[in-house]
């Protein structure tokens, strides 16, 4: 079942010689429980696009479509909402909140989706030790390592039960050993029917998709099948002692 679509989708910028087409007539469909990585130089387009299908910008043109419903039309209350119950986002600087422990920092988007506290700590408190971090709970970002931040920022993106989660350069700004952190993560997410949509310039990223689609010029413009031939979860295992 194809779970989120976009049809002819554009995103431009500026108007008449400075127009810039950030992405440009982009058609994709991503299935619910599969994970695809967009790859591409800097500059083509990935993180744009992201944010498009992620409805973090309006596009320019085109459709966009999560399930049955069209997101490209619905209003900016409408999008928060389906950003807080039905997305969610990893991003490359964590975005963590300083101030907040590693729990509250989880717990933050149920409570602002109006889940219960009490619902919210036993959620943020499952969701960190299913990520190896119970023992980290009470720590602040600035006494997690970078891979430990960015798996409470996992935790934080799937305290929704998100339908779709959008990663923006997930291992960007991580060591090798953290990298491969977050990696396994990912691995186990998508063992799990979790859908992932993973924007990276990291092969190893891309190398535990089922799909790595190539974008150039913010346009598509190839497309690998990575399941059936070696790839997903099969390709993570060399990556241990990346």
């Amino acid at each position: 079942m194809v779970i989120l679509r976009a049809h002819g989708l554009r995103k431009e910028y500026g108007s008449g010689p400075g127009l810039v087409r950030a992405v440009d007539h982009v058609d994709l469909d991503v299935a619910a429980g599969e994970t695809v990585a967009v790859v591409g130089p800097s500059g083509c387009g990935k993180s744009t696009l992201l944010h498009l299908l992620g409805g973090l910008e309006r596009p320019t043109g085109g459709e966009l479509w999560l399930a049955d419903r069209r997101i490209d039309r619905m209003s900016e209350t409408e999008l928060a909402r389906l950003r807080r119950h039905a997305l969610g986002f990893v991003f490359q600087g964590f975005e963590l909140v300083d101030e907040l422990t590693a729990q509250e920092n989880v717990e933050l988007p149920a409570l602002l989706a109006g889940v219960s506290p009490r619902v919210a700590r036993r959620r943020a408190a499952e969701l960190l030790e299913r990520v190896g971090l119970a023992d980290r709970a009470t720590h602040l970002p600035a006494a997690l390592s970078g891979g430990q931040r960015q798996r409470v920022a996992v935790a934080r993106a799937l305290i929704g039960r998100p339908r779709i989660v959008l990663a923006d350069e997930p291992t960007g700004n991580l060591d090798s050993a953290a990298t491969t952190e977050v990696l396994r993560l990912f691995a186990a997410l998508r063992a799990e029917g979790q859908t992932l949509l993973m924007v990276t310039h990291d092969s190893r990223v891309a190398a535990t998709a089922d799909r790595v689609i190539t974008m150039r010029d913010g346009a598509l413009v190839g497309r690998t099948d990575l399941a059936g031939a070696g790839g997903g979860l099969g390709s993570f295992a060399g990556l241990e002692g990346a």
